[in-house]
């Protein structure tokens, strides 16, 4: 088995598609870092960690899911599985035994440890008050995230938990400035996650798997939700800009409003009627792989694919404001 091969068994087995999450999340506190003098290797050996334990995470809660729903065959509740976009599908089909992703998955969180016992011994015991809820998290991600938080506890995470970290371990310091920023941030990931939940809302309902999603109870109330978290993101900015907490440049994130509106309509006809045809808006965003896949799946990309691209819009006109405002800091001075 060739080299390029096993790395991409490795990243289909710990679901490597949702990377892009990481580097988003990371690129905003990296870039405000820098521009304030921030260490641009450690910064970069942070991205390196939330890789790392990203993909922990994931194998891990794979593992769980897989087991779980293995006790079910085996006590005939059920009669195979039936897990969506991949979930465990090297495990199921014997490519990768439990106990060998258990072995990898632990393997990467000790990994990832170890950077994190590294940026300890630079700044010493300050930096636990963000390793270790964060911790917490990656390993109790699975159980809590069966109780329907799931998307609740990789804002956390992705938001102000690494936003402060990777602040902290350029800098040396904690910044409310990024804190601030990163709830925006923070509410577009549980949109992000929160849609692509909706999406599956009957497929889980069937299943009863509890999401956030679910636990609105219906469709309708859970775009309704969709809607609040994309609301309060733009709000957070408009009202720390209007208390003068943030820079008025701040106010170009607006411009990827026109997205979220898109994302709401067409989560709009997914409920109401799902067999309509989405069709292509410029401001939807890159469809990457549209064209390949068939025509009855397109309307699932679109859907899936709109709500990932206000998030990358919304990190880039992050970055654009954060560096006009050094700009015209470094201009007034």
């Amino acid at each position: 088995m060739g080299f390029i091969v096993r790395i991409n068994l490795f990243f289909t087995l710990c679901r490597g598609y949702s990377l892009p999450i990481s580097v988003m999340s990371w690129v905003v506190p990296f870039l405000f870092a820098v521009l304030q003098g921030g260490n641009i290797f450690y910064g970069l050996l942070a991205l390196i960690a939330i890789v790392i334990l990203h993909l922990a995470t994931n194998l891990f809660d794979d593992v769980i899911d897989y087991i779980i729903e293995y006790n079910k065959i085996k006590k005939g509740l059920k009669t195979d599985f039936n897990f969506q976009k991949g979930k465990c599908s090297l495990i199921i089909n014997g490519t990768f035994s439990v106990k060998k992703a258990l072995i990898i998955s632990a393997g990467l969180f000790i990994i990832g440890g170890l950077f994190g016992l590294y940026f300890i011994s630079l700044y010493g015991l300050k930096l636990l008050y963000i390793i270790i809820p964060s911790a917490l998290i990656f390993l109790l991600y699975p159980f809590l995230g069966s109780l329907g938080f799931g998307e609740i506890l990789v804002a956390v995470v992705f938001a102000p938990l690494m936003y402060s970290g990777i602040y902290f371990v350029m800098t040396g310091g904690f910044s409310y400035d990024i804190l601030a920023i990163s709830i925006s941030t923070g509410l577009l990931v549980v949109a992000v996650l929160h849609n692509h939940m909706l999406l599956d809302y009957k497929y889980d309902n069937t299943n009863r798997k509890l999401t956030l999603s679910r636990l609105c109870g219906n469709e309708k109330n859970a775009l309704i939700l969709l809607v609040i978290f994309i609301l309060g993101a733009y709000l957070n900015i408009i009202i720390r800009v209007l208390f003068k907490s943030l820079s008025p440049v701040y106010l170009i994130t607006l411009l990827s409003v026109p997205t979220a509106v898109i994302l709401i309509k067409i989560m709009n006809i997914h409920i109401n009627n799902p067999d309509e045809e989405i069709k292509y808006n410029i401001l939807m965003g890159s469809m990457r792989g549209e064209n390949q896949a068939p025509i009855e799946q397109r309307n699932f990309i679109r859907k899936f694919l709109t709500v990932q691209n206000l998030l990358s819009l919304f990190t880039i006109l992050l970055c654009v404001a954060i560096i006009s405002e050094n700009i015209i800091n470094y201009v007034h001075h």
